[in-house]
């Protein structure tokens, strides 16, 4: 797992990634990065991202996190953090709530702030040892605040709306215990549908250890009314190292 990279074209964070593992009491998941560059260049590179919560009978409470940071010597040239708050309410074995609060910031995008209040309902249509099959429905708030010296002369600094936050995701997993993961996003304005955001992220995680697997996606994004400073679409590729204590 690794944080949503800079330069995206929209702002959507999947958070679904790391809460594909079945859980049980307390568990940790996080990647921490770092290093630092002296001499002919001053350079600071640090990133972080994870998952910690608590999962007991019917109710899951966690907290999803992540960042990162890159300065050199004479300015910040990345500088984006996230936190959501989200709790889940199991209604049936493959029926549950979810409602979250989310807190994000990401210079690339312009994005001095960004706050979403959301709920919804996902449900499991499929779950075996190899496969399983979820999608989710549901509303949320946003707030956004952009960066008025970056944006173009037409663009609004602060912008609202209603989302619906629709998601859908399989999974297979092979006999090696590697897994193949596809999760989509489809987020459109309820009262302008031509405002939409898109997400998908097709990822490849195969076990190095019992607590390290090597992870690897594919991320597609889409915004059809990004400011006009900002590209529509991005397309990045990540590779990692996952950890995972619990």
């Amino acid at each position: 797992m690794a944080t949503p990279q800079a330069g995206q074209a929209q702002v959507i964070l999947n958070t679904e990634r790391f809460q594909m593992a079945e859980v049980e009491g307390f568990h940790l998941n996080a990647d921490l990065s770092g290093s630092v560059q002296r001499g002919n260049r001053k350079l600071l590179n640090v990133s972080s991202s994870g998952i910690v919560g608590y999962s007991h009978a019917r109710h899951w409470p966690r907290v999803i996190f992540g960042g990162r940071f890159l300065r050199d010597d004479t300015r910040s040239i990345l500088d984006q953090q996230y936190i959501q708050v989200r709790y889940s309410y199991l209604l049936a074995p493959r029926a549950q709530t979810f409602h979250f609060v989310q807190a994000q910031k990401n210079e690339t995008l312009l994005l001095r702030s960004r706050w979403l209040v959301g709920t919804g309902l996902r449900w499991t249509f499929a779950e075996t040892d190899q496969l399983l099959v979820a999608a989710g429905t549901g509303v949320m708030g946003e707030w956004e605040r952009l960066d008025p010296e970056r944006v173009g002369p037409e663009d609004a600094v602060d912008l609202d709306a209603v989302r619906m936050a629709n998601l859908g995701v399989v999974q297979w997993t092979f006999a090696s215990g590697a897994r193949l993961v596809n999760i989509t996003y489809v987020q459109p304005d309820l009262s302008r549908f031509s405002d939409l955001r898109l997400l998908n992220d097709l990822g490849l995680s195969a076990p190095v250890t019992d607590w390290a697997r090597l992870t690897g996606s594919l991320e597609w994004r889409r915004d059809t009314r990004p400011p006009s400073t900002l590209e529509r679409d991005d397309l990045s590729i990540r590779l990692g190292l996952s950890l995972n204590i619990s």
